[in-house]
């Protein structure tokens, strides 16, 4: 019977919006003063100069600590990145919400 709950509700956790919101926790959690020596841009890494998205992340982070000169300085759409990426979560939280709902339905009764 547990293993049933489980799985019941693995099938409702929208791993989408998990992923965004680790992804914006991380931005939290990271000091965007400090020199970042990796990188996951597949550009960067090939030492092409020009990406578009580089510096969003980034920028983010700037906007999460308050520094809103920089967080547009380091890319312009940084923060209407991260206003589209909240309201993203939002609706996958509700739409989660609403599956959950429905399978405690089938479930209980």
């Amino acid at each position: 019977m547990k293993t049933g709950r489980i799985k019941s509700i693995l099938k409702i956790v929208d791993w989408e919006a998990v992923l965004w919101f680790a992804g914006l926790i991380y931005l939290l959690t990271i000091n965007p003063y400090q020199v970042q020596q990796f990188s996951f841009c597949p550009f960067h890494n090939l030492g092409i100069t020009f990406c578009p998205g580089c510096g969003l992340g980034r920028s983010i982070s700037f906007f999460y600590h308050g520094d809103l000169f920089h967080s547009f300085q380091t890319h312009p759409l940084g923060i209407i990145a991260f206003i589209l990426i909240s309201v993203r979560i939002i609706k996958l939280s509700h739409k989660m919400y609403q599956n959950y709902h429905k399978t405690k339905e089938v479930i209980y009764g």
